[in-house]
């Protein structure tokens, strides 16, 4: 196998932890909570909205930073639309503005909340703020 052939084996094979890992996130919260339970890890919920500008700036930019990405492996991810009423009673409230993040316990006690858009290093200082307690 020539050097060059094995250079883009390893990438392939190797990509994500190369290039960064890529998020997952679970398709409801019911999956998520009981991942978390089973894993012992906890959740970030993101409540979002379709339409939503700040929802999009906040996945493209502050979701998409390689050290958000890795700092969030530890986490159960589950993303709910806002306007999913099932999915939202997950939280003490109906309704929250989108976005809005939850850090929360497998058992689904909010640890921190960050209500809107956040940058890259404020998004990590909840990360931290959660890490901490």
């Amino acid at each position: 196998m020539s050097k060059m052939i094995k250079i883009w084996a390893a990438v392939l094979l190797f990509g994500t932890t190369l290039f960064g890992a890529e998020l997952h996130w679970e398709k409801d919260t019911a999956t998520a909570f009981a991942k978390a339970k089973v894993e012992k890890k906890n959740v970030m919920l993101m409540v979002e909205a379709s339409r939503c500008r700040w929802c999009k700036r906040m996945k493209e930019e502050t979701l998409a930073d390689e050290e958000v990405k890795k700092r969030l492996q530890n986490y159960i991810l589950v993303k709910v639309a806002r306007c999913d009423k099932e999915e939202m009673k997950v939280l003490p409230e109906s309704y929250y503005p989108a976005p809005s993040t939850f850090f929360m316990t497998p058992k689904g006690e909010i640890i921190e909340r960050a209500i809107g858009f956040f940058e890259v290093e404020d998004f990590i200082t909840y990360i931290n703020d959660v890490e901490a307690d």
